[in-house]
């Protein structure tokens, strides 16, 4: 007897063992369905080095230097003071990571700073500043929560990781904070709910005011997932957000209902996907909408190679024009070893926005947005890297004069050595 409750223990194990990695797909695939978080880097290069963390408290102080060439420093459409338009730029970012691993907790904060230093146009230095704190707790082997919060301020538009929001030299803040739990209910189903608040502030002097307006969006997120077998999971996804945009008369809502689908094609290659609707309610001076929404992601993951290709489509707000734009974004990306050493690397990502109106504000225009950048570097040791990199940012507002693009290129130099504390 003894022996066979013990099979049911172990069989019970491996049914919940196998459900979490089927989460694990469908947990990465949420970050798609809530749009991502506000996210703002300035450098190109893909910083430190990672630190290995160990059990206990870990210090990482990290220090490096950059040089850049932006050919586009005051973000002019084409064609536009081209001559005068250019600069070097010496960057100096300190940083300083925090980082305690448990047995069932972990948990980290940081914060980042980037000088920017012009060599001739010394009135553009500025501070781009960044700041994490995250924790992560797992209950018991079926309950898990977690809560983070992100705070940044860039000196430019185009470090905004969101759709709808015109390019511009115009300093911002963003704050994100979200918290969530997942419970794996038995070795079949799972369910996740979560709630998301993000904030945008922009600079608003009176040239842009009308373009560049801020706000905020709370957003609640749940899923549910009934695994058919060891690879494939089917569910169900819901998001709420309500969106006050300044200058918009009244907040809006929307809402999402996607059927899901996860799938773990090979032990390295993972599929998730999701189709469905998402509805616009009706206000007093907007009429509601219905429209088609999904998402589909294929990912690779193998030791120092990563390889993701996604699509989505939505109804999101514009933090930009305000009101609410359609919104269809495609997102590839590959990180790959070079000649054969793990200390070359080479990493790719290209993400294409095409953002299109669709509440009547008569501001409101049109944007299409490509955000590409490329890295080559070298891991000298295992606490410095140096790398090479390229930048390019276009936008396009589909009038006449309203395209514009920046290319930077340049290299870094990143140390940084963990320390454990007692």
């Amino acid at each position: 007897m003894r022996n066979a409750e013990c099979g049911l223990r172990i069989e019970d194990e491996r049914q919940v063992s196998a459900m979490k990695r089927i989460w694990l797909i469908a947990a990465a695939s949420l970050t798609l369905l809530s749009g991502g978080g506000v996210g703002a880097q300035e450098r190109m290069g893909s910083a430190a080095p990672a630190p290995a963390y160990r059990p206990g408290w870990t210090l990482t102080p990290t220090f490096g230097v950059a040089e850049t060439y932006d050919d586009n420093i005051s973000f002019f459409g084409r064609n536009t003071a081209e001559e005068q338009n250019d600069d070097y730029i010496a960057t100096y970012f300190p940083e300083v990571d925090l980082h305690y691993a448990g047995h069932h907790t972990q948990f980290g904060s940081g914060y980042t700073g980037s000088f920017l230093d012009y060599r001739s146009h010394s009135g553009l230095n500025r501070w781009d500043q960044r700041g994490r704190i995250e924790v992560r707790r797992e209950e018991t082997a079926q309950i898990k929560w977690f809560a983070h919060g992100n705070a940044a301020a860039v000196p430019t538009t185009d470090l905004i990781d969101l759709g709808g929001i015109p390019f511009r030299r115009t300093g911002a803040t963003t704050m994100d904070g979200r918290a969530g739990v997942e419970y794996v209910i038995s070795g079949t189903n799972a369910v996740s709910t979560s709630v998301n608040y993000n904030r945008v502030d922009f600079e608003r002097p009176d040239d842009v005011s009308a373009f560049l307006r801020g706000g905020h969006i709370f957003e609640s997120m749940s899923a549910w997932r009934h695994k058919i077998d060891e690879r494939m999971a089917l569910g169900a996804d819901y998001s709420f957000r309500r969106a006050s945009i300044v200058g918009d008369a009244e907040p809006f809502n929307l809402h999402s209902t996607q059927a899901a689908i996860d799938y773990e094609i090979s032990p390295i290659w993972s599929l998730s996907g999701a189709g469905g609707i998402v509805y616009m309610e009706s206000t007093p001076t907007i009429e509601g909408r219905t429209g088609p929404a999904w998402r589909i992601a294929v990912e690779r993951h193998r030791v120092g190679r990563t390889f993701h290709v996604s699509y989505l489509r939505s109804f999101i707000p514009s933090f930009g024009f305000g009101g609410t734009v359609k919104n269809e974004q495609v997102s590839v990306g590959y990180r790959t070893p070079l000649f054969n050493n793990r200390r070359f690397y080479l990493d790719n990502v290209a993400v294409f926005r095409d953002d299109q109106p669709l509440t009547d504000i008569s501001e409101q225009l049109p944007l299409r947005s490509l955000r590409t950048y490329t890295i080559f570097g070298w891991e000298a040791q295992p606490w410095v890297r140096i790398e090479a990199f390229y930048a390019r940012v276009d936008q396009s507002s589909l009038r006449a004069g309203g395209r514009l693009d920046r290319n930077r290129i340049g290299f870094q130099i990143v140390t940084s050595k963990p320390v454990r504390m007692p």
